[in-house]
């Protein structure tokens, strides 16, 4: 019999500008024993990923944004779930002036693999693979 895939543990948090400082106290809290290394890449990804849901996306009801993680055997995945919006998010050239637009460039150099996808209910998740090093 194969091994059971683990229930992602789950956070919703108020669609504002703090979010991401919850989420990182939460990830921090949830995952003591993940090497440094992995935890600082992780809490980077996360706050990317949640920002950009703040920023980009419409709220889940209630005004919220769901935060997931799946701690797997070699790595650890963090899901972000928003209301949707009419982009994807993607990988912006690079412009060191600009305040914005690096997010997702540096999720995609911190995970090993990244992706978005539009559920069936119109939200949207986000995800990124964080490896132990």
């Amino acid at each position: 019999m194969p091994a059971a895939i683990p229930a992602p543990e789950r956070l919703r948090v108020p669609h504002q500008s703090g979010a991401p400082g919850q989420v990182r106290r939460w990830l921090r809290d949830a995952l003591p024993d993940l090497p440094d290394e992995a935890r600082d890449d992780l809490l980077v990804c996360a706050t990317e990923l949640v920002s950009n849901a703040v920023r980009h996306a419409r709220p889940l009801p209630g005004n919220e944004v769901c935060v997931a993680y799946v701690l797997g055997p070699a790595d650890v995945e963090v899901r972000v779930i928003d209301g949707g919006s009419r982009t994807h998010p993607h990988v912006c050239s690079v412009n060191l002036d600009s305040a914005h637009g690096r997010g997702m460039f540096i999720v995609s150099k911190l995970s090993t693999d990244w992706g978005a996808r539009t559920l069936g209910d119109g939200t949207q998740e986000v995800w990124a693979r964080i490896p132990f090093h």
